[in-house]
Parts: structure tokens; C-alpha cells; sequence
């Protein structure tokens, strides 16, 4: 799969602290424009199957919008958990912490989730996720 960073290479959950690039904008209309930057921090997990193959970020009426592709790739069901964090030009955050969120990713398949953030403040944002052990 290609992807805004390349084709698709899974990142175990055992990389601790995974920095992504400036997002880009991926649209072309005027509500939409570059977001600075976002990141993903996963945490460790015994399979190591769990990964990030895409993640993107516009900023669409005012709010930040994000999308972040995780794909197992691995045979089995895998559930994890993750939330998002979101920060201001500092770096600081502009909202409470959100409750972690279950997703399941079934074998050899890749789920997308798809979130706008709560405050217009929000510039960046953390996407942490974590195995349930």
C-alpha cells in the first residue's frame, strides 16, 4: 500500500516513541489547509503486529481533522486501545484527556479511524495506542 510516507512497512507496537512527518493536506478546497505536525506513540506489545501504515491531518472548518490507518499483520484478531491528545502551538494541551477508545483490527486488515478535534485551539495532536495487556 502507498501511502503519504511510503509503502506500507508495519511499525511494532514496541517502538516506544514513533515521531511522523508534517502532516499534508490532503485536499485541495478552501476550507481545508497544511496542519502542523501530529504523532503517533505506541507501546509495547507481545506480537508486534499492530502498526501505523497512514496517518493524515487537514484542518477543515476550523478544526483539526485526522485520520490514522492501523493495519495487523498478523493472522489473528488483535484489540487495542488509544486516544487522542490535543495540543496548542506550544505544545500544551487545549483539552481534558480523552478515555481510551477499544478498537479491534482483524487479521491482515487495516482499520482507519477517523476524529475531529474537540477545541478550535487544537494544532496538533498524540495519537497513543496501546495493547489491552
Amino acid at each position: 500500500m502507498q501511502g503519504l510516507f511510503g509503502a506500507f512497512r508495519p511499525i511494532p507496537l514496541a517502538a516506544c516513541f514513533l515521531a511522523l512527518a508534517p502532516m499534508l493536506a490532503s485536499g485541495a478546497n478552501q476550507a481545508s489547509s497544511s496542519v502542523g505536525h501530529g504523532y503517533a506513540t505506541l507501546t509495547p506489545d507481545v506480537s508486534a503486529a499492530i502498526g501505523i501504515s497512514d496517518l493524515r491531518a487537514t484542518r477543515q472548518d476550523r478544526l483539526l481533522r485526522v485520520q490514522a490507518d492501523l493495519k495487523n499483520a498478523s493472522a489473528y484478531t488483535r484489540q487495542v486501545y488509544y486516544r487522542f491528545e490535543w495540543l496548542d502551538h506550544q505544545g500544551l494541551a487545549v483539552w481534558d484527556d480523552e478515555p481510551w477508545k477499544p478498537l479491534i483490527v482483524y487479521g491482515n486488515s487495516r482499520q482507519t479511524i477517523s476524529v475531529s478535534s474537540p477545541s478550535f485551539k487544537a494544532t496538533s495532536f498524540r495519537l497513543v495506542v496501546q495493547s489491552p495487556n
